[in-house]
């Protein structure tokens, strides 16, 4: 299992196999046919998860405004309904095949609650989580289209082969004529 920095360095941290092994049997694999939705809206959302392959969207099921992109070896939930287990209002979808691994919210309490290095971890994460909102949140309200098109380029550089340009133009809040035009250079 392939697993990202933070997952990686918390199993090596632990002084024995047994608890290797536990952690690692803490996360369910589960495989996703592109168009999956893992969360539906007003599903709860029980559980945390980690994007070995693939690419999954979050969008508001409201307006369909897509919220957020997440791509492989990066973890991800539907935040106020996985933490206050009440009805999502966003729907994560699988935009390609995908290879996710899954721990339930309960699971990760009780680990949080019998080892201070799963709580270290979680912490650690939430912080890395809250920074990443914080700076699209800014992005948004300070950037101009161009420039938050460039720098999800930058980040996601086989984006536009990876979704269709329809769902970028809503993640940057823009029509689909300007994101042309962002693209051609004219803007």
């Amino acid at each position: 299992m392939r697993q990202s920095q933070h997952i990686k360095d918390f199993v090596q941290g632990q002084p024995g196999s047994e608890d290797r092994n536990r952690i690692e049997q803490s996360f369910e694999k589960e495989k996703y046919p592109r168009g999956h939705k893992i969360i539906s809206n007003r599903q709860v959302c029980r559980k945390f998860y980690y994007l070995e392959n693939g690419l999954v969207r979050c969008c508001n099921f409201a307006d369909g405004r897509t919220l957020w992109f997440e791509v492989e070896h990066n973890f991800f939930t539907v935040p106020d309904s996985f933490m206050h287990r009440s009805p999502s209002a966003q729907e994560l979808t699988c935009m390609e095949d995908s290879t996710v691994y899954s721990l339930s919210r309960n699971k990760l309490q009780a680990h949080c609650q019998e080892d201070l290095a799963w709580a270290n971890w979680w912490i650690s994460l939430l912080e890395d989580e809250y920074l990443k909102l914080q700076y699209i949140h800014q992005s948004l309200m300070y950037k101009r289209a161009a420039e938050r098109y460039r720098e999800l380029i930058n980040a996601i550089p086989d984006i536009e082969n990876r979704v269709s340009l329809k769902h970028i133009a809503s993640f940057l809040g823009i029509s689909q004529v300007s994101l042309s035009r962002i693209r051609a250079g004219k803007q």
